[in-house]
């Protein structure tokens, strides 16, 4: 993949990730600084998260679905409850 390829990436995945994260952790009610130390994420790391600011790796989204109790393609799905 070429830079200009990479740069017209459409960050989709990546939104909806943010989504389904911040939903899940509110109805949980943990705060960003809990749910970070639960995955052993730096504190900040979870905001840039659910801003869609970074592209996450695999290992992290599976490190963020054990922290929020779910299965790692919810964290993607489709559907607005992630099922």
């Amino acid at each position: 993949m070429t830079e200009t390829e990479s740069k017209d990436i459409d960050p989709y995945l990546r939104r909806r990730l943010a989504a389904h994260v911040r939903r899940l952790r509110l109805e949980r009610r943990v705060s960003q600084e809990l749910l970070s130390v639960e995955c052993g994420f730096h504190r900040t790391y979870v905001s840039h998260i659910e801003r869609a600011a970074v592209n996450i790796t695999l290992d992290n989204v599976q490190r963020l679905a054990t922290g929020l109790g779910v299965d790692p393609a919810e964290l993607v799905s489709d559907s607005e409850s992630g099922e």
